[in-house]
This record gives structure tokens, C-alpha cells and sequence, in this order.
């Protein structure tokens, strides 16, 4: 047994480090890649529930399945959900698909399909994503000498350069082995995940239902109809569950939902719980009418409340919705909160490493806690989040200075910035609730010559508006007092951008001087949509502006948006995160708020929108071959 580091050694390391100085939160990307101690005993019941599902799903008895977990917010369930997924990957016992962001709510099928496709470009633990490793499964299918996935990742691009038609071939090959399939370009769209970096992205971004250059879609040799969101989302459950049934011949599937609280409301006036579970059921009798062969498991992560009001309430003509929610269990198994063992059992677990990493010996595991402490504290039946910003607080060995919130909130903005990825360009609701927060902070201040001087999100006459111009800017312009609408307007389907403009260019109704609308260049509006009229009357005849997203300009808005969103778990309050968003003038410095109250400049070009004819259809010619069951993949190399 090691002999115990010195009390002075101990103090000194402890005084100056704190390894609970993290924010006690996980993110869905920490999902995929955090690193941080999981307490496996703590919640087995779950996991080894999960685990157990699939080895059954995996028979085909029963071939689709469900289960539900009852969790309380900050039970833990973060750190469950990555012990599945990594239980499930380490062995390759599954494909594991998560889905915690849902986007337009509108469009929940379509939203599905990309968080198929983003979910199977995450690595799978073994150096190859889940695409490149269901590629791989389908091409040692039809080859005579197999290869790992990364040696294919490795190979495929060299061969490519040398038989250009090998894509062609091995799709061949595969439809031939697999006449079940009922689409080939999803088979080609897979198979171009092996390739190099100006592939395997693009082949995702197909994957994802999302449109190419016609440019890259000939390259590929994939269609790219020009078509209307609604035939994207008509189409986007068949096509992911064409990706479901393919990707279940080589393994089983789970497919986890979290996140489903929340006062997101659609059109229709359902909340995302509503909308979701109508999702769960949707793809829960689809998959039983489907061909699927390794079978599928649903699992749902959602709070006592939803669970009972998506049983009890009749929504989406979902009749029968708790039995797709968990068809396993008659109830929700319960994920509880960390008793005196648990806790000191977290506790000690965190502090192993930290101390090792020292080249330390504590003179008990849990120093500088008292383990009675600890176990008394876990009689009130603390959530981990609670239990972790407990210990951040009272890990010393001396008077401890009072942290600075300025410095919590700058660690947990840090956080989120690193955090974001363009997917929210695709969430406008999103986009204006992270301006209207920047906005907030800048009353009583001159920008752009432009004096602030209150701003609102409750554009009346409310019923008539709908959300469509998220927020209304009281300011006085050289004098003249201006009433700037602001619309974010991301939407892909002409009618809902047509139906949001229509709100934008009524000034009169909603009593505004002008309408400013926010959307990305590469967002075109097509001549055949009433928007396309309705812009040039923004533009040209009302003063109204039109102005480009760009990316990063709204990043560093939508990462303190996220912090505020969860001040409470940060342990921050609302004053200091204004503060800060003051301080460190990231409202004030923001490109895009500068362009929303400047003059408006906007010049409409043909480039900034699309001619109304479909482009045509560019199909795969599938090359012949005479053994296309043995093909060698060696020999294509030479």
C-alpha cells in the first residue's frame, strides 16, 4: 500500500487546482467525446436494460422494441446515455443514433433524417465513423479479400484515383446482393463515405436530404432535384428508414431520444414533446412494417411530467402513444438520484485521477472531504449537477476565495462557443432569440448613429403576427424615431418564407417604420415563390433591408444565449451574464446587430436568387461487371 503524500504536498496542489471547476453539465457532443467519470453502478438497472434489449432485437424477436427512462433534470442521465453508447460501441454490438436538437419543429421527419446522418458521422471508437464503418460492412459483402474499415478509409481514395468507376461497380455488386433495397443512390451516397475529404462530406450532406452544387452532385453521381420542403419532408422518413433497414443487416440500431422538454411550439400549436413522441410512434410502426433484419431500439429520456402528459393527452391523433414509448416495460424505468453510497463513490472516482495525475497519495480516497459528510449529504438525494457544484465549492483546505462570476460565465461561454456548429443556421427561432438577448443589452446606447431605445418580442397584435417577426426595435434615427421588424427567416419552404415576409412588409398592422429580414446568401429565393416578389418590396419600395447571415457573426450570440439558458446549472445569475454580454461587448461589436441598424443598403442580384425550372435529375450509370460477388479490392489497387 502507498504510503500517503505529506499534509504540505496535499495543500499546496489542492490550494492552487480544483478538479470540479468544470461546469457541471454535458452537452451533446460530451455524448460522443467527453471525457469524465461515469459511475457505472449508479443507474445499472438502465443501461443493462438497454444492453439487454438489444441482444434480443438483435434475433428479431422482437424486431423493433422501446424503452423509456423517467428522468429527473440533473439525475445523471447525460452520464447514462454515454455509458449505452459506449457500452454499445466498444464491441460493436450497435449503431447508435442521438437525437437531443430537433430544429424546425415543422418539419420533424426531415429533422430526423439529418440527425441520422449527423448521428452516423460520429466516430464509432475505432478511428472510422459509423457511415465509413457501415460502408465497409457492405463492401466485405461483395469482396473476396475483407478489410477493416480503416484500411478501406485508407485504400478507397488511392483506388478511386486509378478506376474511376469503382463506386459504380461495388453499388452494383451490392444491389445484386441486396434486392431488397429500394434505392441505390443511398447505397452510392454510403459507399462515397470512404472516400477522401472532398467526398465522404458531401456524401453526408446528401445523406442528410440537404442539396449539392449541381457541380458535386454530378461528381458523385447522385440526383439533386430542386424540390419543395414539403416533398423533402414527405420523403425524409421513407429515406431514413431505407437507411435503417440497410445499416440493420450488419447491426442493431438504437436510436435514443433526450431533450424532449421545452416550450418550443409548432405552427400547429404542439409542443416538442407532442411532436416528438408523434415522431417515436411514426418510426415505431414504420420500422414494424419494414424490412429490417438485426432489429431496432427506441429508447425516450424524458421527465415524470412529459411522460404522463404524452400518455394522457390526446395529441397528434397518436392514440396508443405510450406503447410505442415503452412497448418493453408497461412504465418508464425510474433513474434515481445518487444515495450516501453513490456519493461518496462519484466523489471518490473524480478524485482519483485528479490526485494521480499529481503523483499523489490522499491520505483517504475522498480528501479533503469527510466521507461522513458526504454520505450525510447524500441522504437529500442530490442530483450529480448538484452534487458537483457542491464539491467545486468546497473542495479547499484553507479560507477560499469567492469565485468571480465574471469568471464562471467567460469558462461556461468558452464552453459553448467550442460548442457550436452550423446546425443552428437552420433554427431562425434560435438565430432571433440570440439577437433579441444581444439587443437587450444595448438599450440607451448609440450605434450606428442609431440611439436604442427598447426593443420586444411581443410584436402585437400577437395572433396575427404568430412568431413571424421575432422581434420590434424602438430607436431614434438623426431624430427620427424607427421601428425596425426583425424576421429571421431560414425556412426552405417557399410557403413558410412567403407567409413570414407577408408579416415583414406589413408596417401598417404591426406599426413599423422598417422590416428587416436575416438570411444566409446560399438560402436562395426562388422566382416561382410569392418571397421572391415580396423582397423586391422590402427592398425597393418599403426602405426595408435584406441582409446576409453569416456564420460567425452569430456564433458568439448563440454561445451566450446558451449560458443564459442555463444560468441555473452554471450557477450564475441573470445580472451577471448581462454584465458580461456588457463588459466584453459582445453585443456591442456584433457585425450583425451593427447591420440591422444601419441604414439599409441592400442591392437585389439575379445571383441572390433561383430560376424556378428543375434541374435535371443526374443518375448513377452503373458500370457492368462479370463477377460482381467477388470483386477484389487489392486488385483494383494495382
Amino acid at each position: 500500500m502507498s504510503t500517503a503524500s505529506s499534509l504540505d504536498e496535499l495543500y499546496e496542489v489542492i490550494n492552487k487546482n480544483n478538479p470540479f471547476d468544470v461546469p457541471p453539465i454535458i452537452t451533446g457532443q460530451d455524448i460522443w467525446n467527453g471525457s469524465f467519470p461515469d459511475l457505472t453502478t449508479l443507474n445499472a438497472h438502465a443501461s443493462d436494460a438497454v444492453f439487454e434489449t438489444i441482444e434480443q432485437v438483435r434475433s428479431g424477436k422482437p424486431k423493433v422494441t422501446s424503452i423509456a427512462f423517467s428522468a429527473e433534470i440533473g439525475v445523471g442521465k447525460s452520464h447514462l446515455i454515454r455509458r449505452i453508447r459506449r457500452g454499445l460501441q466498444s464491441e460493436n454490438k450497435a449503431f447508435f443514433v442521438y437525437a437531443n436538437k430537433y430544429g424546425d419543429l415543422n418539419l420533424i421527419h426531415y429533422q430526423f433524417r439529418q440527425i441520422l446522418a449527423d448521428s452516423f458521422k460520429q466516430s464509432n471508437g475505432h478511428g472510422v465513423t459509423q457511415w465509413q464503418e457501415l460502408a465497409a460492412a457492405m463492401v466485405n459483402q461483395v469482396v473476396a479479400k475483407k478489410n477493416t474499415a480503416l484500411e478501406l478509409v485508407n485504400k478507397i481514395p488511392q483506388a478511386l484515383s486509378k478506376n474511376h468507376d469503382l463506386i459504380d461497380k461495388l453499388t452494383n455488386a451490392i444491389l445484386n446482393a441486396k434486392p431488397k433495397i429500394s434505392d441505390p443512390d443511398i447505397v452510392r451516397a454510403i459507399l462515397w463515405t470512404l472516400g477522401s475529404a472532398a467526398h465522404a462530406p458531401f456524401a453526408i450532406k446528401w445523406l442528410a436530404g440537404k442539396e449539392l452544387s449541381d457541380a458535386k452532385a454530378k461528381e458523385l453521381g447522385l440526383p439533386n432535384p430542386t424540390k419543395e420542403i414539403k416533398l423533402l419532408e414527405s420523403d425524409a422518413l421513407s429515406a431514413a428508414l431505407q437507411i435503417i433497414s440497410i445499416a440493420s443487416d450488419y447491426n442493431p440500431i438504437l436510436i435514443c431520444f433526450d431533450e424532449l422538454e421545452g416550450l418550443e411550439v409548432s405552427e400547429a400549436g404542439y409542443f416538442k414533446s407532442q411532436i416528438v413522441g408523434g415522431l417515436v410512434k411514426d418510426l415505431f410502426d414504420a420500422i414494424e412494417q419494414s424490412d429490417v433484419t438485426k432489429g431496432v431500439a427506441i429508447l425516450s429520456v424524458l421527465p415524470p411530467t412529459v411522460w404522463e402528459q404524452l400518455v394522457n393527452i390526446k395529441v397528434l391523433n397518436a392514440e396508443g402513444l405510450g406503447d410505442r414509448l415503452s412497448s418493453k416495460y408497461k412504465e418508464p424505468l425510474t433513474l434515481k438520484f445518487a444515495d450516501g453510497e453513490a456519493v461518496v463513490s462519484v466523489v471518490d472516482l473524480w478524485l482519483q485521477e485528479f490526485y494521480q495525475s499529481h503523483n499523489l497519495v490522499p491520505p483517504n480516497p475522498v480528501f479533503p472531504f469527510e466521507e461522513e459528510k458526504l454520505r450525510s449529504l447524500g441522504n437529500t438525494r442530490p442530483s450529480i449537477r448538484a452534487l458537483l457544484k457542491w464539491c467545486r465549492d468546497n473542495f479547499s483546505v484553507s479560507p477560499r476565495p469567492v469565485v468571480d462570476p465574471k469568471e464562471l460565465i467567460q469558462k461556461a461561454y468558452n464552453r459553448e462557443l467550442a460548442q457550436v456548429n452550423e446546425d443552428f443556421l437552420d433554427d431562425s427561432d434560435l438565430i432571433a432569440r440570440a439577437l433579441y438577448l444581444g439587443f437587450t443589452t444595448l438599450k440607451g446606447q448609440t450605434i450606428e448613429n442609431v440611439l436604442i431605445q427598447d426593443v420586444t418580442n411581443q410584436v402585437k397584435p400577437l395572433g396575427k403576427n404568430a412568431g413571424a417577426i421575432q422581434f420590434k426595435i424602438s430607436a431614434i434615427d438623426n431624430g427620427k424615431e424607427e421601428s425596425i421588424g426583425v424576421g429571421v427567416i431560414q425556412h426552405t419552404h417557399g410557403a413558410s418564407v412567403g407567409s413570414r415576409m407577408q408579416k415583414l412588409t406589413s408596417y401598417d398592422q404591426f406599426k413599423l417604420t422598417r422590416g428587416c429580414m436575416i438570411r444566409s446568401e446560399d438560402r436562395k429565393i426562388r422566382k416561382q415563390w410569392e418571397a421572391y416578389n415580396l423582397r423586391a418590396k422590402l427592398v425597393d419600395e418599403m426602405g426595408g433591408e435584406y441582409i446576409y447571415l453569416i456564420a460567425d457573426h452569430v456564433k458568439p450570440l448563440i454561445a451566450i444565449l446558451a449560458v443564459y439558458d442555463k444560468q441555473e446549472i452554471y450557477g450564475v445569475s441573470e445580472d451577471a451574464i448581462l454584465a458580461f454580454i456588457s463588459d466584453s461587448q459582445i453585443s456591442l461589436n456584433n457585425l450583425l446587430i451593427k447591420d440591422i441598424l444601419s441604414n439599409p443598403a441592400t442591392v437585389i442580384s439575379e445571383d441572390d436568387t433561383e430560376a424556378g425550372a428543375i434541374t435535371d435529375q443526374v443518375k448513377p450509370t452503373f458500370v457492368d461487371i462479370t463477377d460482381e460477388v467477388n470483386i477484389d479490392i487489392d486488385s483494383l489497387l494495382e
